[in-house]
C-alpha cells in the first residue's frame, strides 16, 4: 500500500478530529487508537481498491497486465508486437460486436475484431462465406489464430472458406 496508517496515523484527518474533541488519549498505545488505526487501514484499503477497479474495469483505460486478461477472456489472438493503442482497440472493437442499435455486426467489423483485413462474400444457397484477407492487423504476423478465431464468431451451419490476397 502506498501509505502506512500506522506511521502515518497522526497525520489523517480522522486522527485530527478525534484530537480536537479531547475526549480520547491519543498518545500511546491505547484502545481507541488501535481502534481508529483499524479504521484507517480499512478505509484506506477499500479506497486503494475502488482506485484499481476504476482504473483496470475497460479496455481503453486498463493496465497492461489488466489487459492481456482482456484479450485472454476474449479468446483474441496474441500480438505481443503491436502497440499498446493497437490492442486496446482490438479489445474494444470485439467488444462492441453487437452492441444494442448497432443490430448484427457487419463483416468489417467482425475482421477487424479478430485482427484481419479484408472483405467477405456471402453466398447463402451455397452455404458459404469466403473471406478475402487483404492484410492483417497491427502486430499480427500470421493469420492462422485470427482465422481460428473467426470460425468460433462463423454460425456453425455456413461453410468458411478463406482467400489469401495478401501480395508477397
Amino acid at each position: 500500500m502506498s501509505r502506512n496508517p500506522a506511521l502515518d496515523f497522526p497525520k489523517s484527518q480522522m486522527y485530527r478530529d478525534m484530537a480536537a474533541l479531547g475526549f480520547y488519549d491519543l498518545e500511546g498505545w491505547t484502545m481507541v487508537r488501535n481502534e481508529m488505526r483499524a479504521y484507517q487501514y480499512g478505509f484506506q484499503t477499500m479506497l486503494e481498491l475502488n482506485d484499481r477497479v476504476r482504473e483496470d474495469w475497460w479496455p481503453l483505460t486498463c493496465s497492461q497486465e489488466r489487459l492481456e486478461e482482456w484479450e485472454g477472456l476474449l479468446a483474441l489472438p496474441p500480438r505481443p508486437q503491436a502497440s499498446l493503442e493497437a490492442r486496446r482497440k482490438g479489445a474494444l472493437a470485439f467488444l462492441a460486436l453487437g452492441t444494442e442499435g448497432r443490430g448484427q455486426p457487419g463483416a468489417a467489423a467482425l475482421l477487424a475484431a479478430v485482427g484481419l483485413e479484408g472483405e467477405v462474400r456471402e453466398d447463402f444457397p451455397a452455404r458459404r462465406l469466403t473471406v478475402r484477407i487483404t492484410g492483417l492487423g497491427e502486430g499480427y504476423q500470421d493469420p492462422g489464430p485470427s482465422k481460428a478465431r473467426l470460425r468460433g464468431l462463423v454460425p456453425a451451419h455456413l461453410a468458411l472458406v478463406f482467400e489469401d490476397a495478401r501480395g508477397g
